[in-house]
C-alpha cells in the first residue's frame, strides 16, 4: 500500500518545485540553460546526500573493477548526476519545441542502416537503452527527422499490467504527471503483460518500433513475467526481458541498436547496423540475441559510465549479480 510521505519525497518535491519554476521560462531559454542548471542541481544533490554519493561510488567500483582512481570515480559521479538532472529537465521542454527547433540542437547518424532495413518491407525495431539522452529525447529526435517511429514502453514507475504508479501520494499525484508530460507530443504504445495489437500493426505497416532493452526488473517482475532470461552483463549476470529480440522474429523485422548521447547541449542519436539474431526461439537463442545487443551497449557504458541512467541506482548490485546463475524459463 502506498504511503502518504516517503523519504524519497524530499528529492521528488525538489524536482517538482524546480520544474514548476522552470516552466515559467520560454522553452528555447530553458534548453539553452538546462546544462548549467543541471550542474548546479547535481552539486547541491551530492553535497546534501552522503548516501547518494556512497551508493554511486560503490556502483562505479563494481562497474569499473578498479580501473579508475577514487578521484576519477568522484568526477564520474558528478558528471553522472549532471546528466541525470539534464535527462529530467530537457524532456519537459519537448512538447513545446517544433521539429525544426529539435533538429537545430540534434544530429541523427546511421539513418542509412534504418533505410536499408525498411527497404525489406517488414518494419524495423530500434533497440535502445537507458544510456545518454535516453527515452523521450531520442524519440523526439527520430520523429523530428521524419522517421515513422512509435515507442513501446511502460509508464513512469508503473508496474507492468497496472495503470496506477507505485510510490507515495507525492510521487503519484505531483511527480508522476510531470514525468509523463513528454508523452503528449510522442506516439507511445504502453507495455503490458499481453502484447498490444498495435505493435503488430506498426511492423506490418513497415514502420519502426523503439524499445529499451536494458530495463531493470524487480524481483516481483522476474517472478511473474514470462520470457525473462539471465544474461551475462558487466560484472555478473542480469535478468532481462527477451521480448525485444523475440517479438521481431515473428515478423522477420530487423533489429538495430540505437543509442543517444550528449555533446554539450547537442543531442546525437546513432543508429547502428542490424544485429545478427539467431533464427530460433529457445532460451539459449534468447541469451545469445540479448548478448549480441549488450555487446553493442556494454562498451558504451564502460567508456562513459556517467551516461548510463542506472549508475546511481541503489538496487543495481541486486539486479546485476556476480553470483547469478542462468536458469531455464
Amino acid at each position: 500500500m502506498a504511503r502518504l510521505i516517503e523519504r524519497r519525497d524530499i528529492g521528488f518535491l525538489a524536482y517538482w518545485g524546480v520544474t514548476q519554476v522552470w516552466r515559467l521560462f520560454p522553452p528555447t531559454f530553458r534548453y539553452k540553460h538546462a546544462l548549467g542548471l543541471s550542474r548546479l542541481c547535481a552539486r547541491i544533490w551530492l553535497t546534501l546526500s552522503r548516501r547518494e554519493r556512497e551508493q554511486t561510488l560503490h556502483n562505479l567500483r563494481l562497474m569499473l573493477n578498479g580501473h579508475r582512481s577514487e578521484a576519477e570515480l568522484a568526477q564520474i559521479s558528478m558528471a553522472h548526476h549532471e546528466a541525470h538532472v539534464w535527462a529530467f529537465l530537457v524532456p519537459d521542454i519537448l512538447p513545446r519545441l517544433s521539429p525544426e527547433q529539435i533538429r537545430a540542437v540534434s544530429e541523427l547518424r546511421g539513418v542509412e542502416h534504418l533505410q536499408a532495413a525498411l527497404a525489406q518491407g517488414r518494419g524495423a525495431v530500434l533497440l535502445s537503452a537507458h544510456y545518454g539522452t535516453h527515452g523521450y529525447m531520442i524519440m523526439a529526435v527520430l520523429r523530428a527527422h521524419g522517421l515513422p517511429v512509435t515507442a513501446v514502453a511502460g509508464h513512469e514507475a508503473t508496474p507492468v499490467g497496472q495503470d496506477e504508479p507505485e510510490g507515495s501520494w507525492i510521487y503519484r499525484k505531483l511527480v508522476h504527471p510531470v514525468r509523463e508530460y513528454p508523452r503528449t507530443a510522442l506516439p507511445f504504445i504502453s507495455r503490458g503483460l499481453v502484447p498490444d495489437p498495435k505493435i503488430a500493426r506498426v511492423l506490418r505497416d513497415n514502420e519502426v518500433l523503439w524499445i529499451q532493452g536494458d530495463m531493470h526488473l524487480t524481483e516481483e517482475q522476474i517472478a511473474h513475467e514470462q520470457h525473462v532470461v539471465s544474461v551475462p552483463f558487466l560484472w555478473g549476470a542480469a535478468p532481462l526481458r527477451s521480448g525485444p529480440v523475440r517479438l521481431p522474429k515473428v515478423f522477420r523485422s530487423p533489429v538495430l541498436p540505437c543509442f543517444g548521447f550528449r555533446d554539450g547541449s547537442r543531442v546525437i542519436v546513432e543508429i547502428e547496423a542490424p544485429l545478427a539474431l539467431r533464427p530460433g526461439n529457445s532460451y539459449e537463442d534468447a541469451i545469445a540475441d540479448l548478448r549480441a545487443y549488450l555487446d553493442r551497449l556494454e562498451p558504451r557504458i564502460l567508456a562513459a559510465p556517467d551516461q548510463w541512467a542506472f549508475t546511481r541506482h541503489d538496487n543495481l548490485p541486486q539486479w546485476i549479480r556476480a553470483d547469478a546463475q542462468e536458469t531455464p524459463e
